[in-house]
């Protein structure tokens, strides 16, 4: 018997080491009772080693982050018999295009199962191939907004680009693919790279260490989504398409050829790509006809934009616009039609202008302020009046530009053929004043920041880690010089101070991470340096944020030295000042 006693003491203790440690630890996103909330900075996901070892390590990164909430409730879902053969469908076409990411599901399903939530590899497969939101089905609306600008249009003539995502930014569903992270993937074999999924349902913007930048969803596939035509076929997940591209394309062309090499769900894949030796393109349209449009086609030298409108003269005929509206092109603006379409013209509008009017201009200030400079309001007198006339007005007295309510992320990529490359990202929007380009975004975030931090694409995550921890304290410096500037008497210094020492409490969660990751290896070495670039991200952003709230940041061109907007110096192009066509 007195063996036995120290025995069952041992197997117990040998259990508790073995149970899942991501599970039992408290998520770092907020919770309201049981449901789990959207955190102001956006969270960073580094994963690193074979497919395998990288799904193992989201799957972990995630129940950090998200708590067990989205894993859990995606091993529960049950799949009617259509959907699960469509998802053998699906599985066949992955393992056939992308093999690689057969293996990173299966990390994910034991990445979720070593958590202590049991996960099969096609239930996790589901979570990206269903396009649903939920049980009774139904697409979610949702815009974006993308452009790149290189050579003679930017100050150095280095590629840079900026894309946003439009939607309701929420932490995920059971039921699909939702939660949104940025991304950050260091193969064993192949390009380092970054996404920030889910934006656009596939992630833009990414990029990766060849200079290669996914921009956009470039509006590929939007002549069936604006006829009706699309057909439910199945294909490669779109996420999957980012995921691969990334991975092996050395220039934008690699990407386009890789892209349209995919068997795709209603022909979506696609998007608009670019590169640091100056090639840019967007794919419009895969088949029927195949139109690829390129910088120059509607007046553009060295800079391309898209939104959610299409641009080939071809396509037109895709929008079938209801009795008692028009179909019309709009020059730099595209087609005006019905959906997406009657919120991006002014959003084109808007870019052409900048780019057109500011030309050579442009650098990562000029980038920053484009998404911080807001549209005017919609031109009734009640939001309500906006609202019920958009539909019937096909949104003509709405003047959003790309910064608006409803920017679930902005994210500005400074590219690089090696490993510099760098990405700047705001969670949501990143204008304090800003107005709704569209009915479906009076979109308001919770605690929001307004301010942008930033990510090296490094060699390793360690390198990553070090350029965030080394931005995190010049940030400190400038935000605590400006707070230090008030006094107790100043009605701001309570709240600022305190927000500056949540940036502080980040950095000291941060150094602990890293002395962690230091003394560890594999898989627990990742989650430890994953775990310290969020902190620094996180301490960037406070820090940001109490510096901005005193000296706020460049918000329009004049705040830049720039000629006025709209000033009577420039050129701008407007629905009633360029020669609109027409057609009944």
């Amino acid at each position: 018997m007195s063996l036995q006693r120290p025995s069952r003491l041992l197997i117990a203790a040998a259990l508790t080491l073995l149970a899942p440690v991501a599970s039992s630890q408290e998520p770092e996103i907020p919770y309201a009772g049981e449901v789990p909330l959207v955190p102001n900075v956006r969270p960073v996901i580094v994963v690193s080693g074979t497919y395998y070892e990288m799904g193992y390590q989201h799957s972990q990164q995630l129940i950090q982050i998200f708590g067990t909430y989205y894993l859990k409730g995606a091993s529960e879902v049950k799949r009617s018999a259509e959907e699960l053969g469509g998802l053998k469908q699906v599985d066949a076409l992955v393992r056939k295009h992308t093999p690689e990411l057969v293996e990173y599901v299966r990390g994910m399903a034991a990445g979720a199962s070593a958590a202590g939530i049991p996960m099969t590899y096609e239930q996790m497969l589901a979570q990206f191939a269903t396009t649903e939101n939920g049980p009774s089905g139904g697409r979610e609306e949702e815009d974006c907004s993308g452009w790149a600008a290189w050579g003679s249009a930017t100050k150095d003539g280095k590629l840079i680009a900026g894309g946003s995502g439009d939607h309701q930014i929420r932490v995920g569903s059971k039921y699909r693919y939702r939660y949104e992270v940025v991304l950050v993937c260091f193969p064993k074999t192949g390009n380092n790279f970054l996404l920030c999924p889910p934006s656009g349902g596939a992630g833009h913007p990414g990029m990766n260490n060849k200079g290669v930048v996914y921009v956009h969803h470039g509006a590929t596939g939007y002549c069936g989504r604006a006829s009706g035509a699309e057909t439910g076929e199945k294909g490669v997940p779109r996420p999957f398409m980012v995921l691969h591209a990334l991975r092996f394309a050395n220039s934008a062309l690699d990407a386009q050829n890789i892209v349209l090499s995919l068997p795709n769900p209603d022909g979506r894949q696609g998007g608009l790509w670019a590169d640091v030796n100056g090639n840019a393109l967007d794919i419009e349209n895969r088949d029927n006809p195949r139109l690829i449009r390129r910088p120059g086609d509607n007046g553009e030298k060295d800079f391309i934009y898209a939104t959610n409108n299409l641009f080939s003269k071809e396509l037109g005929s895709c929008y079938k616009p209801p009795a008692g509206q028009k179909l019309a092109f709009v020059p730099h603006a595209g087609w005006l039609g019905t959906q997406g379409s009657r919120e991006s013209i002014p959003r084109n509008l808007g870019m052409w202008n900048l780019f057109a009017n500011y030309y050579g201009k442009v650098d990562l200030e000029f980038a920053k302020m484009m998404w911080r400079f807001s549209g005017d309001p919609p031109y009734y007198d009640t939001i309500e009046e906006a609202v019920a006339d958009f539909d019937k007005s096909q949104g003509r007295r709405w003047n959003g530009k790309i910064s608006e309510t409803g920017n679930s992320v902005v994210a500005i990529l400074q590219p690089d053929n090696g490993d510099k490359g760098v990405v700047h990202v705001s969670q949501g929007c990143a204008s304090r004043i800003s107005e709704p380009h569209w009915t479906g975004l009076l979109l308001y975030r919770i605690a929001p920041t307004y301010t942008f931090f930033e990510l090296n694409l490094g060699a390793t995550p360690r390198a990553t880690a070090e350029q965030a921890r080394r931005r995190a304290m010049f940030d400190m410096y400038y935000g605590n010089k400006e707070l230090r500037k008030l006094t107790y008497r100043d009605a701001a210094y309570a709240p600022l101070d305190e927000l500056f020492n949540k940036a502080a409490t980040e950095w000291q969660k941060g150094e602990f991470y890293v002395d962690a990751a230091r003394k560890t290896a594999g898989n627990e070495s990742v989650g430890h340096w994953a775990k310290a670039i969020r902190c620094y991200t996180r301490c960037q952003a406070y820090a940001k944020q109490v510096r901005e709230s005193l000296v706020p940041p460049p918000a329009r061109p004049e705040d830049l030295g720039l000629p006025k907007w709209l000033g009577e110096w420039g050129k701008w192009a407007t629905r009633e000042g360029t020669d609109v066509t027409e057609f009944p």
